[in-house]
């Protein structure tokens, strides 16, 4: 305890005092100036413990301890709504239990602090400059039977005073030097965006440049789909690929933002949304990471949006040579022509051929096709693409391996199908492989599997070249061709018949020969009864003149898919 005489009180005051100022003084460093601090108490008060907490959120963390309590420096956690020393945080306050502390209800006993026999306690908060918020935390402490004077919260107060001071300085020193080096890495991240020259390049450094600026632990890229104004996911860091990426929905930004674990930006480039980054982490974002994310979805934004003109006004000559190269059969032209878009040869790719369906206004196309061109770059980035004045060819590269490519190609034809269905086109694409030198094979694959599925989906849709079946065969022959000339003429009666008098002969003969005969199966594909399903085909025979029994049905079916592939939709 403080001695009692008064002048010397005074003077082993004013004594600490001026060591702690010497403390203080020597720099803005907590992890140099609490142990100090810790040991001038212990010495100034007799006290037989010291403690230093500081504030991290929600808790208050032992940073010092005076000898004999090292160990518990990091372990020890008291929140602030806990204990003594959170309820001083909590009122900014300072508290005295002059004896027996540990019957105070205020008290949490902490087994590392060897608390049993603890008498008297001092704790006193760490202000911030304005003094709104307490930063941290002393206590002192003596064991029975001895007590603390109360002298001794008045040494502390003052102490607690200067002590606070330097770590309020510290505390803004540390969070201008972070600001400054989070600055200098945005500043490093917006140069590596601005010189990124390929999509890829740009969706990459962009998320992993988010995981170190902000310490997240992933990061994800949505784009706004051209057609459909829809978010689609279009990169993923490498810890969380894209395969298991899904679309933001509204749970997510309702969560979202400063003190959550997800953060999202939005990415707008001359008054368009072009789409979302989003962060995550455990330990939940603060403001400034918020600020920092925003300031990256602008550059991203700006890129994006200069990525989409140069790619633009560099392929439009480029991969146009390169499918015209193809189609004459020139493939070291196409090869070179590739290799100068950027195209990696090693990688597999499929070629795509997209076309309007018959009837669809030619005016629109080139809205549709650059629509299209869009969303087939943002859903399979490195996508080469020549939209022409009837259709649109696009080189579309897979992944690297075997697995990687399988997988793509399963993401392609979905993303096809969709893209066909909603802008009412016909697409076809042909079998994957490497290099472009037996690709004007798969030019005449893709054209081909179009064709189909412009035959056989009318409304819309798109074909893999490997899924055609009999119709591979057949796309290749002339309009008018047939195995049976006599089953062709049948046809055509059906044809007209259904035309003039709005019925479904033609379509119940081809659904009765892909069942092979089987009423039944026939029936029920149709929601037909047997008996309407019977008189239907007495019908087609009256008409045609042919007896299904008798026909060779196989020639009869082939002839019928070759009409339907040069019938007009």
């Amino acid at each position: 305890m403080l001695v009692t005489e008064d002048r010397t009180d005074v003077a082993l005051e004013r004594d600490t005092l001026h060591q702690v100022i010497g403390v203080v003084a020597r720099g803005p460093d907590p992890e140099r100036i609490l142990p100090a601090i810790v040991e001038l108490l212990v010495e100034a008060t007799a006290c037989d413990a010291c403690f230093v907490y500081l504030r991290d959120g929600d808790v208050l963390r032992m940073r010092a301890a005076s000898q004999g309590h090292a160990h518990a420096v990091g372990q020890v956690e008291i929140g602030m709504d806990e204990g003594l020393c959170g309820w001083v945080a909590r009122h900014r306050t300072p508290a005295f239990l002059r004896e027996g502390a540990l019957d105070d209800p205020r008290m949490k006993r902490v087994a590392l602090l060897d608390e049993e026999r603890v008498q008297s306690v001092a704790a006193v908060p760490l202000l911030d400059c304005d003094g709104r918020e307490a930063t941290g935390v002393v206590a002192v402490r003596t064991e029975a039977p001895r007590e603390l004077d109360p002298d001794v919260l008045d040494l502390v107060v003052r102490v607690a005073a200067l002590v606070a001071g330097a770590i309020d300085t510290a505390r803004r020193f540390e969070e201008t030097r972070r600001q400054v080096a989070a600055l200098s890495a945005l500043s490093d991240l917006s140069q590596e965006i601005a010189t990124a020259t390929r999509r890829e390049d740009l969706y990459r450094v962009a998320c992993a440049g988010v995981r170190r600026l902000l310490g997240a632990d992933g990061c994800r890229l949505h784009l706004v789909d051209a057609g459909g104004g829809r978010l689609e996911p279009a990169y993923a860091s490498p810890r969380d690929p894209l395969g298991g990426v899904r679309p933001p929905r509204s749970a997510d930004a309702l969560r979202a933002g400063p003190g959550e674990r997800v953060l999202v930006a939005a990415l707008a480039a001359a008054d368009a949304d072009v789409g979302m980054l989003v962060a995550e982490r455990e330990r939940p974002f603060g403001a400034e990471d918020q600020r920092l994310l925003d300031a990256v979805g602008q550059h991203l934004a700006s890129a994006l949006q200069k990525a989409d003109l140069i790619e633009r006004l560099t392929e439009e000559h480029l991969v146009r040579d390169l499918f015209d190269a193809l189609a004459e059969g020139r493939p070291q032209a196409a090869e070179s022509r590739a290799r100068a878009a950027g195209h990696d040869l090693d990688r597999p790719h499929v070629v795509a051929v997209l076309e309007p369906l018959a009837g669809e206004p030619d005016a629109a196309w080139h809205e549709v096709a650059a629509r299209t061109e869009a969303r087939l770059r943002r859903a399979v980035p490195g996508a080469l693409c020549d939209p022409g004045e009837d259709r649109l060819r696009a080189l579309l590269p897979l992944g690297g391996s075997a697995a990687d490519a399988q997988q793509e190609l399963a993401r392609l034809d979905a993303e096809l199908e969709r893209l066909t269905a909603e802008e009412r086109l016909a697409g076809g694409r042909s079998e994957p492989r490497r290099g472009l030198s037996g690709d004007e094979r798969g030019l005449a694959e893709a054209t081909c599997a179009a064709q189909v599925a412009r035959a056989t989906a009318p409304a819309g849709g798109a074909r893999g070249y490997g899924d055609l079946g009999v119709y591979r065969y057949l796309a290749p022959l002339p309009s008018g061709h047939a195995p049976d000339e006599r089953h062709a003429a049948a046809i055509a009666t059906l044809a007209a018949y259904d035309a003039k008098r709005r019925t479904e002969l033609l379509g119940t003969l081809e659904r009765h020969l892909g069942d092979r005969g089987a009423l039944a199966a026939t029936a029920r594909a149709l929601y037909i009864h047997t008996n309407t399903l019977r008189q239907r085909l007495e019908r087609i025979e009256t008409l045609t003149g042919l007896d299904l029994a008798d026909e060779d049905l196989l020639s009869l079916e082939l002839a019928l898919k070759l009409a339907r592939l040069h019938r007009p939709s």
